[in-house]
């Protein structure tokens, strides 16, 4: 999992959808198959850690939180309803963890505080992904998506890193679409006043 660092420079993954090479590799690692689970986390761990670290903004917590959700995901397999697209049910499993992960940070120090602290510095090799974010203008980005409130935070990477409709949105969330619309609204509205003085 620690290749995860040096691969996230992808932002899209083709084939993310459940198709029958894919279900043939679940049904394979849920007969034990660990080589057609690896195959499986090869193919959707780009997308899930740009997800997740959208949610936490942290690498080392994304890094984490994307092998937590691997191994749940390989241990609940076997709930896994054959037919459905993997990558949603996956990116849920990761999404839990997230605000898990959120919730106790939010329990030890105050939201002014998770702001002082902003983006986390990555540690080890560099690569293209960690330059770019490297970029001052990266960093302040980042760091106003993660003093966030939660709601609209998750709604808004959902949105513009995942390109998920409204109504998978909606579907995901279990909110109206209208909600949807109207925290994506505040969170646009927050972070343009975070990052007035870039724009």
């Amino acid at each position: 999992m620690k290749k995860i660092r040096e691969e996230k420079a992808c932002t899209k993954v083709e084939g993310s959808e459940t198709g029958p090479a894919e279900q043939e590799l679940i049904r394979a690692a849920r007969g034990g198959d660990k080589g057609a689970f690896g195959q499986l986390i090869r193919g959707h761990q780009k997308r899930l850690f740009r997800f997740v670290y959208g949610l936490v903004g942290s690498f080392d917590q994304a890094e984490d939180i994307v092998q937590e959700a691997f191994v749940k995901a390989y241990e609940a397999l076997d709930k896994f309803e054959t037919g459905r697209d993997f990558y949603p049910w996956l990116a849920t499993i990761a999404r839990n963890k997230a605000l898990n992960m959120i919730a106790r940070e939010e329990r030890k120090e105050s939201l002014d505080k998770i702001q002082e602290q902003g983006f986390d510095t990555p540690t080890g090799q560099a690569d293209p992904l960690d330059q770019l974010l490297a970029d001052e203008n990266q960093r302040r980005f980042y760091a106003a998506l993660k003093g966030l409130p939660e709601t609209y935070r998750i709604v808004f990477v959902m949105r513009h890193f995942e390109e998920m409709s409204y109504d998978q949105i909606s579907e995901q969330l279990k909110i109206p679409p209208g909600t949807v619309d109207s925290r994506l609204y505040r969170a646009r509205q927050l972070l343009v006043e975070a990052l007035k003085d870039l724009l």
